[in-house]
């Protein structure tokens, strides 16, 4: 089991504790709802991490290879199947992006 496998692990733990936590909060109407936003907001931030590290994506116009970052990752648009509205830097525009799984075997030292 290498880090990204935890990771992606932690983050799915952070954000569905983070909505427990935040509905308890919530429902008793105490300082929880804060713990819960808090935990909800760092299990994205590290799917968003786990994201740009595990996908490439590759412009379907002029054929770039587009490494994307933490927000891009969890924010951009769907645009069917597997692609995703992403700004390509050669088409200078938003094109539909094929999402390409990268083996994160190369990551570990």
């Amino acid at each position: 089991m290498n880090k990204y496998q935890v990771m992606f692990g932690c983050s799915i733990t952070l954000i569905i504790c983070g909505v427990l936590i935040g509905m308890l909060g919530f429902l008793r109407e105490n300082m929880l709802i804060y713990f819960g936003i808090a935990a909800l907001a760092f299990g994205l931030i590290m799917l968003g991490n786990w994201i740009s590290k595990a996908y490439t994506y590759i412009c379907m116009d002029c054929y770039l290879r587009i490494d994307v970052g933490v927000k891009d990752a969890l924010f951009a648009l769907p645009a069917g199947g597997v692609c995703r509205r992403i700004y390509c830097p050669k088409c200078r525009r938003r094109t539909a992006c094929k999402a390409r799984r990268i083996s994160l075997r190369v990551h570990m030292y």
